[in-house]
């Protein structure tokens, strides 16, 4: 995708409405937008989303903003997230401030693959993780232990164990957490001396915090 900065915005280009059962309109009064302008868009789903324009492509309707994502170290520092807006999805678009263009357009920065791929290898682990933490015969309680272990452990040594009516959190096929999940429900059988202990510890901190 060629994205570039936009051209000028005309006044009558300043806001765009459409009913929410017709995104589509909102592809037919597309503007332009200007690199350094404020936009305001609401998209189909109800979602406000309102940053600073780095980049436009009027072909393909997209539109990449620069949004404040929280603070960092200090009330000067903000911390920043490239977010693409499709605006043939937005059913209103708000220029809120407008730069006017510039006579050297200047390239907007690389974006880091790197960050987006380990953002999104992260991301599917947190999803993987939540997914497998869920056992019917298990309470919230057992699937939230169960989600720290697995930060300890690694995803494979911790799984769920079936034990009649209840379920059990098996660690590395030597240490089983039985319902209710606390630490005088920690059962072993000649288990690694040292996992033991650990394991206790980690279930008691649990409960601790909770």
């Amino acid at each position: 995708m060629n994205l570039t900065s936009g051209i000028g915005v005309s006044p009558h280009l300043i806001r765009y409405s459409a009913f929410i059962s017709q995104p589509e309109k909102m592809s037919s009064l597309a503007p332009c937008f200007t690199v350094g302008s404020i936009v305001r868009c609401k998209t189909c789903f109800g979602e406000n989303i309102s940053g600073e324009v780095v980049a436009f492509d009027l072909g393909v309707k997209m539109l990449m903003m620069k949004c404040p994502s929280s603070k960092g170290g200090g009330d000067e520092q903000t911390i920043w997230k490239l977010t693409i807006v499709n605006i043939s999805m937005c059913v209103d678009i708000e220029i809120v401030k407008e730069m006017l263009p510039m006579e050297d357009v200047q390239t907007p920065e690389p974006i880091n693959i790197h960050m987006l791929q380990e953002r999104l290898r992260m991301t599917t682990e947190q999803r993987s993780i939540s997914y497998r933490s869920y056992h019917a015969n298990a309470s919230p309680f057992g699937q939230a232990l169960f989600r720290v272990l697995v930060k300890h452990f690694g995803d494979a040594p911790v799984k769920w164990q079936n034990l009649g009516d209840n379920v059990g959190i098996n660690i590395l096929h030597q240490v089983v957490i039985v319902a209710p999940y606390g630490v005088e429900n920690i059962r072993s059988d000649g288990c690694d001396p040292k996992l033991l202990p650990y394991v206790r510890r980690i279930v008691a901190n649990f409960h601790n915090k909770q």
